[in-house]
């Protein structure tokens, strides 16, 4: 319900539209880095568990993956007006 009303507000304001825009780049960024850098840490976690350990190349690109794939599934929900 809240975010209804904040969008119902956000196209009478400019000023709060702009503001409403920035927090939800700031959420889409959110949920696809926190999880991207969770995911990551466990993978890591995990294949140095079993005695192989990932490179810092490796983990970076496999969170840039995890955060990519999360922004284009997270975008058209997080961004709609």
């Amino acid at each position: 319900m809240r975010a209804a009303m904040t969008s119902a507000v956000a196209r009478f304001v400019p000023g709060a539209r702009r503001r409403v825009r920035a927090a939800q780049f700031i959420g889409l960024g959110i949920a696809s880095l926190v999880p991207a850098a969770l995911w990551s840490a466990l993978i890591a976690g995990f294949a140095a568990l079993i005695g192989s350990p990932l490179t810092t190349r490796s983990i970076t690109l496999i969170g840039a993956a995890i955060a990519f794939f999360l922004a284009l599934i997270c975008a058209p929900v997080i961004l709609r007006e």
